[in-house]
Formats: structure tokens, sequence, C-alpha cells
């Protein structure tokens, strides 16, 4: 005898549920509002980089960590397609003079000015210590101030080596003091030789290999932070025609003027 299917209760497939919603603090309501983008799952967010003229810090880290966490929880959690814009500032005054500074001490300490004798470096560096005490006496910022003062003091103590060895004629340990001294100096140093010699830096390849330099280093930091990379990487060096463009209509609408320096404010 065959036996009839038993009957099924009908499947209803669950409620959807509300999917979770951002808010935003509105700086000109000054209030929470709901977060709507113009393309409705897709946010493009720009985000400033570093200006590349030194190594990375943990300032750079933790900004970078907090956006990271932030792109992160936008992305997976309420599933926003992120195109994440990051903006390399590769020329700036700052770099400029970095990179000058850092080549006309190669060129100082390769013998390219003359024979680095350990005379010669004794006497350059203490003029440029003379000219650097005083940008530590101008200098207001007390925790700065300190250390520039703590900087005089090694390089003094450098230079006392140094003269020591030279008395007692022991020519290993004599080049061992010099090469301490040079480095115990070098931003001593740097500045002094650029004061003297900025005007003869005219190839423009050594300001572009510090911002490389730089600029690698500041990706492979973040790398080894697991911040994810930017959806698209752009440099400043990229856009001079556009960025003049944009500052002459700044000038034109009256809300920019050029300082005696060249600058704009």
């Amino acid at each position: 005898m065959l036996v009839g299917r038993r009957p099924q209760k009908t499947w209803k497939p669950p409620a959807a549920g509300t999917p979770p919603q951002l808010c935003l603090y509105n700086s000109f309501a000054r209030k929470k509002e709901l977060f709507v983008p113009l393309n409705p799952k897709q946010v493009k967010w720009y985000i400033c980089g570093p200006t590349v003229y030194d190594s990375s810090h943990i300032g750079h880290a933790r900004a970078y960590l907090s956006f990271d966490i932030l792109r992160r929880v936008l992305q997976d959690y309420f599933g926003y397609d992120i195109q994440y814009i990051m903006n390399i500032t590769d020329i700036d005054d700052k770099i400029i003079k970095r990179a000058r500074q850092l080549y006309l001490l190669e060129n100082y300490t390769s013998g390219k000015f003359g024979e680095l004798s350990m005379t010669k470096v004794i006497k350059d560096t203490l003029s440029a210590l003379d000219k650097f005490k005083n940008k530590c006496i101008d200098e207001t910022d007390p925790d700065k101030k300190n250390m520039l003062a703590d900087m005089c003091a090694s390089v003094n103590v450098a230079v006392k080596k140094l003269e020591c060895s030279l008395l007692q004629s022991e020519q290993q340990e004599t080049e061992k003091s010099k090469n301490e001294l040079l480095h115990a100096a070098k931003d001593v140093l740097s500045d002094w030789l650029d004061s003297l010699y900025k005007h003869t830096v005219n190839d423009l390849a050594v300001f572009d290999r510090l911002a490389k330099k730089y600029e690698n280093e500041f990706l492979c930091d973040m790398a080894s932070l697991n911040v994810l990379p930017p959806t698209i990487l752009t440099r400043v060096s990229e856009y001079i025609p556009e960025i003049i463009a944009y500052v002459e209509k700044i000038i034109d609408n009256g809300y920019g003027y050029v300082t005696k320096d060249g600058s704009l404010s």
C-alpha cells in the first residue's frame, strides 16, 4: 500500500533586516545626519599623504592607522566600494632644502670641496657651530631649544675628542674620531654648507632622488603596519600645470595675493 507524502509546512524566508546605516556629524548643521554618497554604494575618499623630506615617525603611524581602521569599517561592515586616493607632496620647500643640504654634505665628506684634513674638519665644524648657536639663541620653543642645545654639546664633545687624538698622534684613533665628529656635526655642517653653496645646486635630480627615497620608505612602513594601499596614488609633481592654473584663479577671484617673497597668502 502506497503512503502519500506528509504535508509540509510552508517555508518562509527570514525577513530582511534593515542594513546598517552610517551617520556622520555635520558641522554645518551641528548634528549627526545620515551619510548619503552621490553613488549609492561607492565612496570617493581623498586623503592627504606625507611631505616626503624625511623618514616617517610615530605621528604618521597614528594618522594612517586611524584612517585605515575607518576605511575598513566602511568597506567591510557597511559594504561601500571605497576609492581611496592619496596624494604625495614631492615638491616642497622642506624637500628642496633637505635634498640640497644632504647633497652638499655628501660632496664635502667625499672631498669635493678640497682635501678633508683633520684641522680643516675642526675649523669648519667650529665655524658652522658658531652660526648654529645663533639659531639656538633665537629659538623660542623650549623643547626645540633644548634639542638644539644638546646638538651643540654633542658636537663640542666630538671636536675635543678629535683634538685630543691629534695631540696623541694616534692615526687609527684620529681617523675614528674624525668620522665620529662628521656624524655628530652632520646637521650643523649641512646647514652651514647650505648657507655658503646653495646657489650652486641646480640639478633637479638631486631633489627628485630624495623625494623618491622617502616616498618608498613611507610606503614600506605602511605595508609593515598592514595599512591597505591607496586605490590611486598621485604626486604634486604630476599636476603642476593644474595647480598653477588653480592658484591663478584664486588670485583672480580676489581670494589670495602674492607676498614679497613670492608666496601666496
